[in-house]
């Protein structure tokens, strides 16, 4: 079991092995970007912070999810977007100064490095990677000294968010070690194989107790007024799963890999998808779905990726990844 130190050092040395044009992976009209906002918890362990979605909004409403949304307007980057939907979401300040002044804490930027994603309305998703620590650490010991936000930022919206809480990075794949003393958050965790489009997608469940002693306090003081959440064995929990754990789970290999490059960059994200989609299908043009998406959407039977992608492009697909 690696140290919160080379966690964050595997990361921010990250390169995917490959390049494909930007303009076919974030394309104009279908940009999105998340934060991944990681500190270090009370025992050492590196925390990520997640939300929980507002019942009330239009897609993916009441889902756990990290903070992000779609951009503005084209001219928006990657860091621009994300920074921008965490402070309307959490109160996270984008102004550095303020976060400083105010809050007496720092964000570093981690990685740009990772792939993006395709989330089931066809957006690009593009996730940006962040430190927060306290702003009087320097030096190593700002990856390894607790974060203390006594005077935490954190405003959720009602609109939009529910409540906030953190998982351990190591969490989503310590089911694939036998890492000596480590103890898991998570009440359970699953993994189902589900068909879309005519393909195989693993999505991966980890349920975790809404009340968890060992999270940080600074966010069990939040109040949570979220509901209906998931209740195994008499336990409410939280369900991280789709999109939000495939990058989270992404992003823990890559902190738990070889540090300069991810052997298996190439099954990271969907950049190779999205370029079929967009290159070779011509979707993810419009700001309107086109009839094709709008049936994906939906899960429409009789509708699959190889109505769009030549059948050259999805056979490689296939083979490189037989489950997205």
């Amino acid at each position: 079991m690696q140290s919160s130190i080379q966690l964050l050092k595997n990361i921010s040395k990250f390169k995917l092995g490959y390049c494909l044009p930007q303009s076919s992976l974030w394309p104009i009209h279908r940009r999105s970007a998340v934060l991944i906002l990681l500190f270090v918890g009370s025992f050492g362990e590196l925390r990520v912070l997640l939300t929980k979605r507002s019942r009330g909004l239009r897609s993916f409403s009441g889902h756990v999810s990290l903070p992000g949304g779609k951009a503005d307007n084209i001219q928006e980057n990657f860091e621009t977007v994300a920074r921008r939907e965490a402070e309307e979401e959490i109160g996270l300040p984008c102004d550095s100064e303020v976060l400083l002044k105010e809050y007496g804490l720092k964000v570093d930027n981690l990685c740009m490095e990772l792939p993006h994603y395709l989330s089931r309305t066809f957006l690009s998703v593009k996730p940006v990677v962040c430190f927060l620590y306290n702003s009087n650490l320097e030096g190593d010991y700002k990856y390894e000294r607790p974060l203390d936000a006594l005077k935490f930022f954190g405003k959720l919206n009602p609109g939009e968010t529910t409540s906030m809480f953190s998982i351990p990075l190591s969490d989503l794949i310590a089911h694939e070690h036998q890492w000596n003393n480590y103890q898991v958050e998570y009440v359970r965790r699953e993994d189902v194989n589900t068909k879309w489009g005519g393909t195989t997608w693993l999505l991966r469940h980890y349920y975790y107790p809404n009340e968890n002693s060992r999270d940080a306090a600074w966010l069990n003081d939040i109040l949570d007024t979220s509901s209906g959440d998931e209740e195994l064995e008499g336990v409410k929990c939280k369900d991280v799963w789709g999109l939000t754990a495939k990058i989270l789970y992404d992003l823990s290999k890559i902190a738990h890999g070889p540090p300069e490059r991810c052997e298996s960059s190439a099954r990271l994200g969907h950049d190779d998808l999205i370029y079929g989609l967009h290159d070779l299908g011509g979707q993810l043009r419009d700001r309107n779905r086109s009839t094709w998406e709008s049936a994906m959407i939906v899960n429409k039977r009789g509708y699959k990726y190889g109505d769009v992608i030549p059948e050259f492009y999805m056979k490689r697909l296939l083979r490189s990844c037989p489950k997205f």
